[in-house]
């Protein structure tokens, strides 16, 4: 959905005023917001995961997945689910929601305020409530990714040791490709979302593509500060 599209309420919206005025209040605060996940290699478009937490103890109320960058309608609609279907089954309202500050969602403000709901919202800062839920989200996911990973030889598990820096960029930078292309024969690189940090297309052999790779990186996180 196009992130600057107008707000759509009552019949065929989830978001009813007259519907959700009627829930009870709860002296509660809110947080809600939307996370972008991560990207498959293959996937050219990014997908976000909204959330509604409670803000006291970070409770999931309600979530939702975005294809492309989320609009007013998609956060109205997760505030309305939160309201009505919450996993506790007991439907409210909150006095307050806290929201972080991008401007497609003004245009909801002043129909929350009307069902009785205030917003605060935070610029340039996450919510800590949000940032505890997307960061559980994301471990459960690695966790059933995990399930049935085979298990390296004592052999296979010393290549952290002998290569530290690649070892660390797959952990926490991007991602490395070897092998034979059509065009470029054979090559070694090291990407990760702001494109290529190291190519070389001069080794022959996986041997001397990981230590072209290692010397390359560990220059990368040098000149970086890392």
């Amino acid at each position: 959905m196009a992130e600057d599209e107008k707000l759509r309420l009552g019949k065929g919206a989830a978001f009813v005023k007259s519907l959700l005025k009627r829930l009870p209040q709860a002296d509660e605060t809110w947080e809600a917001d939307f996370r972008a996940l991560p990207n498959p290699i293959e996937q050219t478009q990014t997908h976000y995961l909204g959330m509604v937490v409670t803000g006291k103890d970070g409770w999931l109320l309600a979530e939702s997945h975005v294809h492309g960058r989320p609009s007013v309608n998609d956060l109205a609609t997760i505030l309305a689910h939160a309201k009505r279907r919450p996993p506790d089954e007991d439907a409210r309202r909150p006095r307050l929601v806290h929201l972080r500050g991008h401007h497609q969602w003004r245009e909801l403000f002043p129909h929350l305020e009307e069902i009785g709901i205030g917003v605060k919202v935070f610029a340039g800062q996450d919510l800590p409530g949000i940032e505890q839920a997307y960061n559980e989200h994301l471990r459960l996911v690695r966790e059933a990714r995990r399930v049935g990973v085979i298990r390296p030889t004592p052999e296979q598990a010393k290549i952290d040791t002998l290569f530290p820096a690649i070892a660390r960029w797959v952990r926490e930078y991007g991602w490395v490709e070897i092998g034979v292309q059509e065009l470029f024969g054979f090559v070694a690189r090291a990407l990760h979302e702001g494109g290529t940090q190291v190519e070389d297309d001069r080794p022959d052999t996986l041997t001397k593509a990981l230590a072209t790779l290692e010397v390359g990186l560990t220059r990368w996180f040098a000149e970086q500060g890392h």
